[in-house]
């Protein structure tokens, strides 16, 4: 619970640009066009007064529903790359909207154990008025450069709170309170250059040695009376593995279970997760579709894991040949 220590020269941060809405102009229309704006546009329209050598790189300029695997494995590179050469931390700013993906998977992908590595985006669009892009900017900045960063793998800084990869989530579509750990808490508090944060959860795996591309891995929202035939599709059609979206501790309509059965037997992945906010699966029930049924089929649960990291997690295992 200690301010970043005062030192006789700055330290190196590098601001890796992805686009979002974080880097919108007005367009003609009247509407944002995110990622119109470069990253070096960008810090210098906002006017931060941060207390670092700031390097910016723009790698990309592109709304988040764009973003794909090869742009995360480039960020990979780029803040490894940049530690390598002095960085003391690497900030990554982007859209909202995969903000979340792409910290839980730069958390598995990217070895930073000497650095800070954190992401962050904006609600509002900076020509706004009472934008975040600023405030967000400067505090991912200001903890990317502190020591309790280090090593922490990838965080995420918004709206002053500190997030771990593992359980963060965006909870509005709109609010400048755009994220949240549902269950769990913020990590931690930026205020000024006062950082406070404990150490993150994280994954036991890592994939720092994967290059891409990653497999296709689609999700299976369980729902009342949601077709098994979707399952069947989804393999038909190139899915390399399956997420199942599950009700409550982790159950699955009756109806599923039968297609589930034949897909596991055909060597397909699948997890299964909860699509509730928090809590873990649990084999406590007995009947048609309840996890247990589902994990003696082999199927691997992912406690605490959204149904879309648990699509990146199985992912790089299968990749990884796991």
């Amino acid at each position: 619970m200690t301010d970043a220590p005062q030192t006789g020269t700055q330290p190196k941060i590098t601001l890796i640009a992805l686009g979002g809405t974080i880097a919108s102009i007005r367009s003609d229309s009247g509407r944002a066009r995110a990622g119109a704006m470069t990253g070096e546009a960008l810090i210098a329209a906002l006017g931060l007064d941060t207390p670092v050598t700031l390097e910016v790189e723009t790698l990309a300029q592109k709304a988040s529903n764009a973003l794909t695997f090869e742009d995360l494995f480039a960020v990979r590179d780029a803040a490894q790359r940049a530690v390598a050469e002095g960085a003391a931390g690497v900030v990554v700013s982007q859209g909202t909207d995969t903000l979340e993906d792409s910290a839980f998977l730069l958390d598995m992908i990217c070895d930073l154990p000497g650095a800070g590595l954190v992401l962050t985006g904006a609600q509002r669009v900076p020509y706004a008025l009472g934008s975040d892009a600023g405030p967000n900017i400067r505090d991912a900045i200001t903890v990317a450069a502190h020591p309790a960063a280090r090593g922490a793998g990838a965080l995420l800084v918004f709206d002053q709170e500190v997030h771990e990869a593992l359980h963060v989530r965006k909870v509005s579509s709109h609010r400048l309170r755009g994220f949240e750990s549902p269950g769990h808490g913020a990590l931690g508090l930026v205020d000024g250059a006062f950082v406070d944060m404990r150490r993150p959860a994280r994954l036991p795996d890592r994939f720092p040695d994967l290059t891409g591309p990653l497999p296709r891995v689609d999700i299976l929202p369980a729902a009342m009376e949601a077709s098994p035939r979707l399952l069947r599709a989804a393999v038909d059609s190139g899915a390399r593995g399956l997420v199942l979206d599950g009700l409550g501790r982790g159950q699955v309509p009756p109806d599923w279970m039968p297609e589930i059965a034949v897909l596991r037997e055909a060597g397909v992945p699948m997890a299964v997760t909860s699509s509730t906010l928090s809590g873990r699966l649990g084999p406590d029930y007995d009947y048609p579709g309840c996890m247990a049924e589902i994990t003696a089929l082999g199927v691997l649960p992912c406690d605490e894991l959204s149904a879309r990291k648990a699509r990146l997690w199985l992912a790089c295992r299968i990749a990884a040949g796991v």
